[in-house]
């Protein structure tokens, strides 16, 4: 702003001492000129100013939103996973539940050894075709 300023007055003066002998209309016209000509120019700074200062705005809320956007699609394939996750627990707890509806939970040590390597079975078979499942995908 002080640029503008000090050039302003640098031309106020030239204009004065380069039509000093000619008519004082002829030299309030060129001042009116000048003055019209340098406010066009301060305004038209001041806008540029402002679009560049809009600009970096915008520019800041579309990187926020990008993050937001790379955010989100995170969570999305974090809840995909657990979501899976949860559907083999409760695959291989239901698996487990029929193994203890059909062999119970023992009455003595033997009968719950038979169990526990039944549903040890059931564990494996259900992890290796998970596995297998998720080699394939």
């Amino acid at each position: 702003m002080r640029v503008f300023v000090l050039i302003s007055a640098l031309g106020i003066v030239i204009l004065i001492l380069t039509n000093y002998d000619k008519d004082p209309s002829d030299i309030a016209f060129s001042l009116i000129a000048f003055a019209i000509s340098v406010a066009a120019l301060i305004m038209t700074t001041l806008q540029s100013a402002s679009i560049a200062q809009q600009v970096r705005v915008t520019y800041k809320a579309t990187q926020l939103v990008k993050e937001s956007a790379d955010d989100l699609h995170a969570l999305i394939k974090e809840e995909r996973i657990l979501e899976k996750e949860i559907r083999q627990d409760i695959a291989m707890d239901q698996e487990i539940m029929g193994v203890l509806e059909e062999y119970g939970i023992g009455d003595n040590q033997d009968e719950r050894k038979k169990v526990a390597a039944a549903v040890t079975i059931k564990v494996h078979q259900i992890t290796k075709h998970t596995k297998e499942k998720s080699h394939v995908a």
